[in-house]
């Protein structure tokens, strides 16, 4: 089904579309005034096989919540959906570029037409970005994270993901981060009381580079002596 949605030959189209997104999204220009992309013109597709044996790793619950950040045309939200229709309560992805928002709900609204209809657990977009607003509302109710998003490898712009993930998700949420460790102390979140456990890291395809790309699956773990954000969960010790 998600071949059919986001079918092979379209997919310089979505590219056109995500390297446009970020053009228009850009502070960057040339001295002629042509506007640059930068690093958000970059647009990659995971693997699907490798996205389903990573979301297996994290072991998703019967009512969990999955959230993709930086969830793009959607493909990887629609995947889950229906990879695990009986068991995710809501598949969730907040992407930043409107077009790019515009594309994901266009695909939900296909995936109905086509036949048979195929099962498929629950779907929101959410147009924004998960370090404020809606967004940061969507990594507070997440049970499992995914994080494969190109604007995220620049140095601070990571920190302050990772400084978002270990203040607002749910003690016990599993992230799973494409290439990119998790630390919330190097990320200045210590005061959160938060840290990644590595469970699992897996190795697998990634066609957008012709080589392979590691995938990284946490679990977050909070003192309970602190609340989200960092204060001291009511009724314990300081």
């Amino acid at each position: 089904a998600v071949d059919a949605l986001y079918p092979t030959a379209a997919y310089n189209d979505r590219r056109v579309l995500a390297r446009d997104a970020a053009l228009a999204l850009s502070g960057l220009s040339t001295a002629e005034g042509i506007p640059l992309a930068g690093d958000t013109m970059v647009y990659g597709e995971f693997d699907l096989n490798f996205f389903a044996q990573l979301l297996a790793l994290a072991d998703p619950q019967r009512g969990d919540t999955l959230l993709d950040v930086g969830s793009g045309v959607g493909r990887l939200v629609l995947a889950a959906a229906l990879l695990h229709a009986d068991t995710l309560r809501n598949c969730h992805g907040v992407e930043i570029s409107p077009p790019l928002h515009d594309a994901a709900i266009a695909a939900r609204v296909a995936l109905d037409s086509l036949s048979p209809s195929p099962p498929v657990a629950p779907v929101e977009f959410t147009c924004g970005s998960v370090l404020d607003g809606a967004g940061l509302e969507a990594v507070e109710a997440a049970d499992v994270l995914f994080s494969y998003a190109v604007t995220w490898a620049s140095g601070e712009t990571h920190s302050r993901l990772v400084r978002a993930l270990a203040e607002r998700l749910p003690d016990g949420a599993r992230v799973i981060s494409i290439d990119l460790a998790l630390d919330a102390q190097a990320a200045g979140a210590a005061e959160s009381g938060a840290r990644f456990e590595l469970l699992h890291q897996l190795t697998g395809p990634n066609e957008e580079t012709g080589g392979e790309a590691t995938g990284l699956v946490y679990r977050l773990v909070r003192d309970r002596r602190r609340g989200k954000g960092g204060g001291t969960a009511s009724g314990g010790r300081p």
